[in-house]
């Protein structure tokens, strides 16, 4: 039986699917991979409000081809994508084949998803196909698997993947597998692993003559925090209840496996929710040193410590993003963070006195409608006051996950309409159409524009003056729109947005 599977997402990393794929194959099963990344809407300029992806007709024809000997087609949604999920299914449902979604959106939102396909996966996904699959192919019609949701059929029975350690390492063929590039309006076909190295390539800063190589890897699925606003607050019911870490062994196996297949490569993007968790994070950042690999992580401040982290950047961390999203009080409270920042004073006083010139990306939220401008002036203080120099501002508009308690407080607070598709709004603050002053007070802080200047144009007056309906519906979203504008004309259409 042949399988297509499908991602519709601006990078090529997609662990979830790639795992299906190897279990697929694995079985006796043969899969396709067909990735679909859209740069000029997926740019972090981009002018629209929200994600909306429209692939031309003559790629959904090119996919009907590809798909057509295809019984089963798999595509991976998360919860923006929504319009390329339900554009694609339409696309490429014929009477003889069965579609399927899996991914966030359809395990947050899986009756809306079933509007679209045949089936949707709720959760993990590698078990939950490779039965799908075994029982299409047997000729019977599927019924009653753990973690699949079916038409006409009640809510499954979930189950997770208790071991993650014993799954296979990801595919990255490069046999059937597949990418659509925009500009050329092509879809290649990779010959071999090196046709992988113009995805995994990264330029530090536009000085750079010669560019990095990243290797993205997942040491873990799932978040030991409980974040209000995060898909993790409801993953964690619907999924798994605790974070599931792969052994150091077979972090060791995939090491080797992409020092291999992957030579070019000399740093990994660990994409765990929060890397320093594990316990064993100090030999796992020397196994990354024993073999020559920098590594970039994520991590919130409640796990810090100055020991551990000096110990990380010797073994060759190169940058790290750490989670703060607000330091007023009323808003760490809402977001259930008050613990969880608890040790982000010493985070920035480390990094200030220890490692000043260090790339620490700090995670801010903005846009959350029961944050009052002082809470987010609070934020920019404390900020000033505190943050390294070299510091990155990672600023994020906040976006309801369904069924996240910050969803259900805004439903019952009748401040979002869920009749609307409000999965579409988009994480980027400059795609909002409401854009509050304060946010652009963020941005100056981001661009390391003079901190006096700020303070200046922080004070309670000049806020005043600035944070009303006029300038924030209009004047400031009119401006951000035109400035896109303008960087689209000089820099063209294919802007790579990146956190690092």
């Amino acid at each position: 039986m042949q399988i297509s599977l499908i991602s519709p997402y601006g990078s090529l990393y997609n662990s979830g699917l790639r795992t299906i794929s190897s279990v697929l194959k694995n079985a006796g099963f043969n899969t396709r991979m067909i990735f679909l990344p859209m740069p000029s809407t997926e740019s972090g300029w981009n002018i629209s409000p929200f994600c909306h992806i429209k692939y031309p007709e003559s790629l959904l024809e090119r996919l009907k081809a590809m798909t057509a000997d295809s019984a089963v087609v798999g595509i991976t949604l998360m919860d923006n994508y929504m319009q390329a999920g339900a554009q694609l299914t339409k696309a490429l449902k014929r009477e003889d084949n069965f579609i399927i979604l899996g991914g966030v959106f359809p395990t947050l939102n899986p009756e809306k998803a079933l509007q679209y396909a045949d089936a949707v996966c709720i959760g993990d996904g590698e078990d939950a196909m490779l039965e799908l699959v075994r029982q299409l192919d047997a000729g019977t019609m599927p019924g009653a698997i753990d973690n699949i949701y079916f038409h006409g059929a009640s809510y499954p029975k979930l189950a997770y993947i208790h071991d993650i350690s014993t799954l296979p390492l990801p595919d990255y063929g490069p046999e059937g597998h597949y990418v659509y590039v925009e500009h050329s309006d092509e879809i290649l076909s990779f010959k071999s692993l090196d046709d992988y190295k113009p995805f995994m390539s990264f330029w530090p800063d536009s000085s750079t003559k010669e560019p990095i190589y990243i290797y993205r890897m997942e040491t873990a699925r799932g978040c030991p925090d409980n974040c209000t606003y995060c898909a993790n607050n409801i993953l964690k019911k619907v999924q798994a209840p605790k974070v599931r870490f792969r052994t150091i062994e077979l972090i060791e196996e995939e090491i080797l496996w992409v020092k291999e297949k992957f030579p070019y490569v000399t740093e990994l993007f660990i994409e765990d929710d929060s890397f320093i968790a594990r316990r064993d994070i100090r030999q796992t950042a020397s196994l990354f040193k024993k073999y020559g690999l920098t590594f970039k992580c994520f991590f919130a401040p409640v796990y810090f410590t100055d020991e551990l982290i000096t110990h990380l950047i010797e073994c060759g961390m190169t940058a790290c993003q750490v989670g703060l999203q607000s330091r007023a009080p009323n808003t760490e409270e809402i977001y259930r963070r008050t613990a969880i920042n608890r040790n982000i004073d010493e985070v920035l006083k480390y990094f200030t006195e220890k490692h000043p010139g260090f790339p620490l990306i700090v995670d801010l939220i903005v846009d959350n409608p029961w944050e009052k401008a002082e809470d987010t002036l609070y934020t920019i203080h404390y900020l000033l006051d505190n943050m390294p120099k070299n510091t990155i501002l990672g600023i994020s508009s906040l976006v309801f996950y369904n069924s996240t308690a910050l969803c259900n407080r805004a439903v019952k607070e009748n401040i979002l309409d869920t009749s609307t598709d409000y999965q579409l709004k988009t994480w980027h603050w400059h795609r909002q159409n409401r854009i509050h002053y304060t946010t652009l007070l963020l941005v100056m802080l981001k661009l390391r524009l003079p901190r006096m200047l700020i303070r200046l144009l922080a004070s309670k007056p000049v806020v005043f003056l600035l944070q009303r309906s006029l300038i924030t519906q209009r004047l400031i979203p009119g401006l951000v729109k035109a400035i896109k504008k303008h960087y689209h004309i000089v820099k063209g259409p294919n802007i790579k947005d990146s956190k690092y």
